[in-house]
């Protein structure tokens, strides 16, 4: 094809200008990205982050995991943009005879320009299914519609076509359409500025800033010496918008406005208010603003709604940290204006008895003696037992503890509990209660280094979570080894120092409930499930499980709050579990068990099912 001088010129004048309006669209969105405050180191642990780039951008895992068909879909409209890379500069060069691909692939060239045909198919079929997903199938799409992607899946769909009909060098009109698609892709760049397209180019980099694992929360410096010598205002949470950091701001730009965050969510799927799409695209909005987070990003009553389950930012696609926003201004509620806290009672509770329960002081003691429960002791036990408020403090948990303490007895593992021990503080952190938290996990580690403790095993997924992830960040000298006990107890099965009875479970239907602390935030998922399986039951899983698991709404200190919902997260899950068909829920956290409890028939700790199938003396 032959190009003439003036063609030439005017191709360069497009694509200056191109580059003229993406350049100065761009720019606004970097000062915004730059205004944010300091917060943390985003580039450490460069390989890993390098993987998660390759694992979730290039081969799309966490979009095809969240939706597979949708996903798939998005997969090929994503790999059309890939290959069609080189294709693209060589369109380009083409007028100025510049040759690029057939100097890459010389003979081989046929080769790639049908290999690059069948991508243009599929790309193809890829948009105009996410575009029929969008504007017909209007029960699942994503709302409000965002007629900007209307428009550019039609730019899309139109470059694919005139990709292919240019392959016939002999069609008709192939002047026309060639500059077709150059127009086209040269009108790309500055629109996807001004849309949610924007993500094609903020995802990777949000992808790779991210958090290595989820909710991973920094400890505030509370030092009230530190705070009085700091030159520069100490923020204490998200107050305003000046308190917002760089990547949440960056996080607020890439939303690609997908939902699943908020279809993910248990409080927005029990018709509560919060909504977290919504939020982060209200805190785009509110970029540029002086306004306070709580009002120009989020409610108060959609904050409160809030159980740190986790699911929104677990399914993101494009790496926000909706985390981070929550518990940040939840923190701004605790420490800067005092004020708004659905949990105030059970902040109050804790400060004044150590408990949430309001138990005496020495309820602890009882209970030890009670069940005859040896205390640790340094260089002897293996395994410190850690109780955690529920197991100690509530009465209908005891026979969780009891089934527990028989296991361990069986198997003849060496372990032992503290004589003291002060609420892990996993609740008042997400309340914003950093103070409280600090205070409590800082009395631990002390307990805990005072008795040289180098194992913990423990029957809470909050606990356990707290104790194995954020203790450390107190305390970089804090190492300790910490397992939920459905771990300890399929290890003790394997090494058959725990026999259980053949057929106990014949013709009995069990479900299992997900803790989110121990499913998606501890990818602890097979060991409570080859516990039941050992025990001979017949597992129903439930619909939503694993990675998606829905909340039981104990979350958050949602277990011990009266909260004023026309719909609870508790009562949405329930009904799941009751039309599951099993007879017995059996759950691994004491939380679940007391929020979940009467959805079946029976309701028990996963070690309670297994104490209840132990091989008999006789049998042995």
């Amino acid at each position: 094809m032959l190009f003439a001088g003036w063609e030439q010129a005017l191709l360069v004048v497009l694509v200056a200008a191109s580059a003229g309006l993406f350049v100065h669209g761009l720019l606004p969105k970097i000062r915004h990205i730059r205004a944010g405050r300091p917060e943390r180191p985003r580039t450490d642990r460069l390989p890993a982050r390098l993987l998660r780039v390759i694992r979730e951008v290039v081969f799309q895992s966490r979009v095809v995991g969240g939706r597979p068909v949708a996903g798939a879909l998005h997969a090929l409209v994503f790999f059309g943009f890939v290959f069609f890379g080189l294709e693209t500069a060589d369109h380009f060069l083409e007028p100025f005879y510049v040759p690029l691909l057939a100097t890459i692939f010389g003979g081989a060239l046929p080769l790639f320009k049908g290999f690059l045909a069948v991508v243009a198919v599929l790309t193809a079929v890829g948009i105009v299914g996410l575009a029929y997903r969008r504007f017909v199938m209007v029960k699942i799409s994503p709302d409000p519609k965002s007629y900007s992607s209307g428009v550019v899946a039609l730019m899309i769909l139109v470059l694919m076509l005139t990709y292919l009909y240019g392959l016939d060098e002999a069609a008709p009109f192939q002047k026309a359409n060639w500059w077709l698609h150059s127009l086209l892709i040269v009108a790309f760049p500055p629109l996807i500025l001004r849309s949610k397209h924007f993500h094609i180019l903020m995802a990777p980099v949000d992808i790779f800033l991210r958090t290595h694992e989820l909710g991973e929360y920094l400890p505030l410096e509370l030092d009230e010496e530190a705070l009085m010598a700091a030159e520069e205002e100490v923020s204490l949470g998200l107050e305003t918008m000046a308190d917002v950091p760089w990547k949440m701001r960056m996080d607020f730009l890439s939303c690609v406005e997908c939902k699943r965050c908020t279809d993910q969510c248990p409080a927005a799927g029990s018709g509560q208010e919060l909504n977290p799409r919504g939020f982060i695209l209200a805190g785009r909005a509110a970029l540029g603003g002086d306004g306070g987070v709580i009002g120009s990003v989020i409610t108060e009553t959609a904050l409160g709604q809030c159980t740190s389950c986790g699911a929104c930012e677990s399914i993101c696609p494009v790496g926000i940290e909706h985390l981070q926003l929550l518990i940040g201004a939840k923190r701004a509620q605790a420490l800067a204006s005092g004020k708004g806290m659905v949990a105030a009672d059970f902040l109050q509770d804790v400060e004044r008895y150590g408990n949430p329960f309001k138990a005496p002081g020495d309820a602890r003691g009882k209970l030890i003696a009670e069940l005859g429960i040896p205390l640790y002791r340094a260089g002897e036990t293996e395994y410190l037992l850690w109780l955690g408020c529920v197991w100690t403090y509530n009465e209908d948990a005891r026979s969780s503890l009891a089934a527990t303490l028989r296991l361990l007895d069986e198997a003849g593992v060496s372990y032992g509990v503290l004589e003291e021990e002060s609420c892990s503080g996993h609740h008042s952190r997400r309340q914003g209660e950093e103070l409280q938290f600090q205070t409590l996990a800082n009395e631990n580690i002390g307990r805990l280094r005072e008795r040289q403790v180098a194992k913990v095993v423990t029957g809470c997924p909050h606990c356990f979570h707290t104790i194995r992830r954020e203790y450390p960040t107190l305390d970089a000298s804090f190492e300790v080894e910490t397992i939920h006990h459905s771990e300890l107890l399929v290890e003790l099965l394997r090494q058959g120092r725990l026999r259980l009875a053949g057929g106990a479970g014949a013709g009995r239907k069990v479900t299992f409930h997900d803790p989110c602390y121990l499913g998606r935030y501890e990818k602890v998922f097979d060991a409570p499930r080859q516990a039941i399986a050992s025990a001979g039951f017949e597992l129903l899983e439930l619909p939503r499980r694993r990675e998606r698991s829905f909340c039981c709404g104990g979350g958050s200190a949602g277990f011990m709050s009266q909260r004023e919902e026309e719909k609870r997260v508790d009562l949405e899950r329930k009904r799941e579990i009751g039309a599951s068909g099993a007879e017995v829920l059996v759950t691994a956290c004491p939380e679940c068990k007391m929020m979940l409890d009467a959805a079946v028939a029976e309701t028990v700790d996963l070690a309670e099912l297994v104490a209840g199938s132990l091989q008999s003396t006789s049998e042995a």
